[in-house]
């Protein structure tokens, strides 16, 4: 190859450092700088969800500091009659897995009541439209059964009433005599086979009246209901049936609240750390929580009851696994004391 000739060097080491100095002012533009701000962002928002690196110290001590001052729960007893209100498959396990094995070791007797099956979460269903989530009902339902299972509950102590996911606060706002449609499954009515009242209308006086049938043949001496507080609008129903129908009987001393959609991310961290403890809701920071400590066989076994809910670990496994924790949170009271009649508190 001939050398090059003059002209054509001079030409090369001006592209060259014309390409050098536009590589440079790129570098250091704002919106390039703007580039590794938000990717360093993300990678320390990353940490910060999941307890890696530093956060993972921050996390361990801020959910300790938020429960070390919390009182313990009453341990339950041969007496004990507990109750677990769950508005979907899945909520039993991540709420209260640990209560129902400390309830079953007492001696006492334990029933879990899911208001649906879980049937509007379209992204689980094994295909799409109205077929694919009734589909997922069933799959819902079968995993419900092999969680309770791993908890020690058999086929009389689960009871499955069959309403539309993510229907229950229009059941009880609005479609209260009214059949109601569910847009997900285009159902009207109880339509799964090994439902507590098949063919039972989408009201909320069907649901009132299941659920009132349930209380008067188990009569529990402790109902665990979703909090009025959590964000989700079927645990939000839950909490209200419930009330309603305790309060009508003097009983509401008889409940006790969790939470599960308590928002700003909770719980942090994602994903499974079985030794930090489960802190208070933000939604419900006010709440006077107790804390039920679990052994680390119940842990065991919570983890393995979440896990067999499959169709939901797929898409949102890692909320799921956080609540695999130290401990479980239960509230006397719906709302803040600060918020009731002082008669109501009681003496201070």
């Amino acid at each position: 190859m001939p050398p090059l000739g003059r002209g054509v060097r001079f030409v090369l080491l001006v592209v060259l450092v014309l390409a050098a100095n536009e590589g440079l002012r790129l570098f250091i533009r704002l919106d390039v700088l703007e580039r590794l701000y938000a990717l360093g962002f993300a990678v320390l928002l990353w940490a910060f969800i999941n307890a890696r690196f530093l956060f993972a110290y921050y996390h361990a001590l801020r959910a300790a500091r938020l429960t070390r001052r919390l009182p313990e729960a009453r341990p339950y007893t041969y007496e004990d009659r507990l109750l677990v209100l769950a508005p979907h498959p899945d909520d039993e396990t991540l709420a209260a897995a640990g209560q129902v094995l400390a309830a079953k070791e007492a001696g006492a007797a334990v029933k879990v009541v899911w208001l649906t099956l879980g049937d509007g979460f379209e992204l689980a269903a094994p295909r799409p439209g109205p077929e694919g989530l009734r589909e997922l009902a069933k799959i819902r339902m079968e995993e419900a059964k092999k969680a309770t299972q791993i908890l020690g509950l058999g086929d009389e102590d689960r009871i499955f009433l069959g309403y539309p996911d993510q229907g229950l606060l229009r059941l009880f706002l609005t479609h209260y005599d009214l059949p109601f449609e569910s847009p997900h499954t285009k159902l009207r009515r109880v339509s799964y086979p090994g439902c507590f009242r098949e063919g039972a209308p989408y009201t909320g006086k069907d649901l009132e009246a299941d659920l009132k049938a349930v209380l008067d043949a188990f009569r529990p001496t402790r109902v665990l209901v979703p909090s009025p507080l959590d964000a989700h609008p079927d645990h939000q129903a839950t909490a209200y049936f419930a009330m309603r129908i305790l309060a009508e009987r003097g009983e509401t001393d008889r409940l006790r609240y969790y939470i599960v959609h308590g928002g700003y991310e909770y719980p942090l961290p994602k994903g499974l750390h079985p030794r930090i403890p489960l802190y208070p809701a933000p939604r419900g920071r006010h709440l006077p929580w107790e804390k039920r400590l679990l052994r680390e066989e119940h842990i065991e076994k919570k983890l393995a009851a979440v896990r067999a809910h499959a169709s939901q670990l797929g898409r949102i496994g890692r909320f799921m696994l956080a609540f695999v924790r130290a401990n479980e949170l239960e509230s006397p009271l719906p709302i803040p004391a600060r918020l009731l009649p002082s008669e109501i508190e009681g003496p201070h």
